[in-house]
């Protein structure tokens, strides 16, 4: 007996679960073979027609010093193709964006008060280190005798300020994990902190590896043949982990350490290769060390205030006079050069604002005016593929232009740049003309949509203790558990012959 196929039930209360395709399909009356024949006949016109405007499009483009009249019909086509991005752009928007991203367990963390263990979406091993490798480097730290954390939520201290935020995602982290456990914690947590490393997912190496570097580093001309203190504290790192049972169980391929500053632990990286690192992009490391393939790109933490009553895109659109906006140091090594060369050709164009600038109060206030008037905050290379610039124009809600081939951006994986962002390649960017062309192009109806989305996706780039569901400590912790199976996988591979090649060794001696 086979089991007849049951169609879901249908609007209409009246309507019968049971009733299937069949039943409906002879309840219709067919076409007249007339009308059907006519029909027929408009399909195969109408994809001739189709056919047809698509060769025409491709042969406009890519040959137009033929003919007088092209530009004519070339405007014609594009025009045609733009209404039909316009209608494909207004059906994607119906669909669920990152503002309602499906987060693992997300309903069983914000119904409970607190973090808990059986909703964490991690269990995450954090090692004892001593606090001289993480609080102890914050001067309101004053732990008593023999203490390592703080004991409370409200007993974290303050992440340094300036310019040290915008490498702090090792503070947001390791607090976030701290105060997993901790009684007064009244929020949801993505990652549980677990006392035996062989329930853990991942270890957490806890060292505030960019603030060691910002406070203890000196350049080799000031402290000799002597090591500085950041120095020591990387040797002593590897002395403390090369002595632990669970680092030489996996030698490092379990564990994540953040080193977010470009020169964070820039001297030993090399034997930290198979561990899981976080970092802002991967410009300063060679690819068996860091890659996609094992590593985490977070966001800067940005340094400009969000812009919060900018709620209106329509009214956004009309105030802000500026048609591109830049302000940072001109003059860059390596692949930074490229913002010489475009200074050359945008310094001079009407509603472009190129600026040098820097890094004092009174720069971080001119940039937060500049970017707030400016329908696009430009972001470009520099000594490295990205900076906190990026994120600062999303707080502004400033489209940003990315103009930075090597860049890898947060997320990714789960969020579409395109959506918000544009990007040029470098190589079109220094056409003279062509990016004053393509913004000139961004239409009200385009930008306020991408404004809009920037509101969207803005709470995914904000560091916050407490953490929220969808913040940026949320969104990094979800992004290494996302990375665990597969490491898992590789590690389990290795494991294959461990125990017939410990025999074989066995036997030879």
């Amino acid at each position: 007996m086979m089991w007849r196929p049951v169609q879901a039930g249908r609007t209409g209360k009246n309507m019968d679960s049971r009733e299937d395709d069949d039943d409906l399909a002879a309840k219709v009356k067919p076409l007249r073979i007339g009308y059907s024949s006519w029909i027929s006949k408009g399909y195969i016109v109408a994809a001739l027609a189709l056919v047809l405007l698509t060769l025409l499009s491709g042969v406009l483009t890519t040959d137009l010093s033929h003919s007088s009249g092209v530009p004519v019909v070339l405007k014609y086509v594009r025009a045609f193709k733009s209404e039909m991005l316009d209608l494909k752009s207004e059906v994607e928007l119906k669909e669920p964006d990152s503002g309602s991203l499906q987060f693992s367990n997300p309903s069983n963390a914000s119904k409970q008060a607190g973090c808990h263990k059986d909703s964490a979406r991690l269990k995450v091993f954090m090692y004892d280190l001593p606090s001289e490798f993480h609080y102890g480097m914050i001067s309101e730290f004053t732990p008593k005798k023999n203490q390592i954390w703080p004991q409370n939520v409200s007993d974290i201290p303050k992440y340094p300020g300036g310019l040290y935020q915008q490498h702090s995602p090792e503070y947001w982290l390791i607090s976030d994990l701290v105060t997993s456990d901790m009684p007064d914690r009244s929020t949801p947590c993505t990652v549980f902190r677990v006392k035996r490393w062989q329930d853990a997912g991942v270890i957490l190496i806890p060292f505030f590896a960019s603030l060691s570097y910002n406070k203890y580093s000196r350049a080799p001309l000031l402290r000799g043949k002597k090591l500085d203190r950041n120095q020591e504290l990387q040797l002593n790192l590897i002395s403390f982990l090369s002595s632990q049972p669970a680092w030489r169980a996996s030698e490092g391929s379990n564990h994540v350490v953040v080193i977010h500053h470009p020169n964070a632990m820039l001297h030993t990286r090399e034997k930290f290769r198979s561990v899981m690192f976080v970092v802002a992009d991967f410009g300063r490391y060679g690819a068996e060390v860091a890659n996609m393939a094992k590593d985490v790109v977070a966001p800067y933490k940005h340094v400009i205030p969000n812009f919060d009553e900018d709620v209106d895109a329509a009214l956004s659109f009309k105030s802000r006079t500026t048609l591109l906006f830049f302000q940072g140091a001109i003059a860059r090594k390596e692949g930074g050069i490229i913002r010489q060369q475009l200074y050359e050709l945008l310094g001079e164009e009407p509603n472009i604002i190129f600026s040098n600038g820097t890094t004092s109060n009174a720069g971080i206030r001119s940039a937060t005016a500049g970017m707030r008037q400016s329908k696009f905050c430009l972001h470009l290379a520099g000594d490295t593929p990205s900076s906190n610039r990026l994120f600062d124009a999303v707080a502004s809600h400033c489209v940003p232009l990315i103009i930075s081939n090597e860049i890898e951006l947060p997320f990714e994986d789960v969020l579409n740049y395109s959506e918000f962002s544009l990007f040029v390649n470098s190589s079109d960017a220094l056409r003279k003309g062509f990016v004053t062309d393509l913004l000139s192009n961004v239409g009200e109806k385009e930008w306020t949509r991408m404004h809009d989305r920037l509101r969207q996706v803005e709470r995914h780039f904000q560091y916050q203790l407490p953490a929220q569901i969808g913040d940026a400590v949320h969104m990094t912790w979800e992004a290494i558990a996302r990375k665990v199976p597969a490491l898992t996988l590789a590690r389990n591979k290795q494991r294959r012959y461990a125990r017939s090649q410990f025999i074989s060794q066995k036997i030879a001696t």
